[in-house]
């Protein structure tokens, strides 16, 4: 797909380097709540009057809490590790590089996506335009792709995941097995 077929605001996955991708995910899963369900990084440059205005940075963990997912943010926590942070920024910067030296073109959005079962997903985004005030302001621009954008576009797939990584449910030999194991542990004391 060419540049000029892309529609404006347009996310494509990449097929990135799974070496960066990889030391993305070490350092952020030394920060996620047991049993998250995906982590998610963006990084979004900021547009104000038509010139960069800097980078907002997401880094989220959706869980799941009593049957809810719930997205907590980890970025100030990874950030304010010096080496994890130091080791992040070093493997964004060899994915953004690999990402131009494949693309050869400036992107405006990059999103790394670690689920639980292995799979990740890496999507660019082009002629993203947000500006500060934009992500200020209190209300999600829809540019913005952190935990709550996944719980709300992806819920299924998140559901499906919570229920993939809790394994089957236990049968009706495994219950009685179960009970019968506990009744013998209580009468043993």
């Amino acid at each position: 797909m060419s540049r000029g077929d892309r529609k404006v605001g347009g996310y494509e996955p990449w097929s990135s380097s799974p070496k960066a991708v990889a030391e993305i995910r070490d350092v952020l899963v030394e920060f996620a709540a047991t049993g998250a369900l995906r982590l998610v990084l963006q990084q979004l440059t900021l547009h104000e009057d038509g010139r960069e205005a800097g980078i907002h940075e997401e880094i989220d963990a959706i869980v799941d809490v009593g049957g809810n997912l719930v997205s907590m943010s980890m970025r100030d926590a990874v950030r304010a590790d010096v080496g994890a942070s130091t080791r992040l920024d070093a493997a964004i910067s060899r994915l953004r590089a690999e990402v131009a030296a494949d693309r050869g073109e400036k992107i405006d959005s990059l999103s790394v996506v670690l689920d639980a079962d292995s799979r990740r997903v890496v999507l660019l985004g082009f002629d993203v335009d947000v500006s500060p005030q934009d992500v200020e302001g209190g209300a999600s621009p829809d540019a913005l792709h952190d935990g709550e954008h996944h719980i709300r576009h992806h819920a299924p797939t998140l559901e499906d995941l919570r229920d993939r990584m809790a394994g089957p449910e236990p049968g009706v030999l495994e219950r009685a097995l179960k009970a019968v194991r506990e009744r013998w542990r209580r009468a043993r004391g």
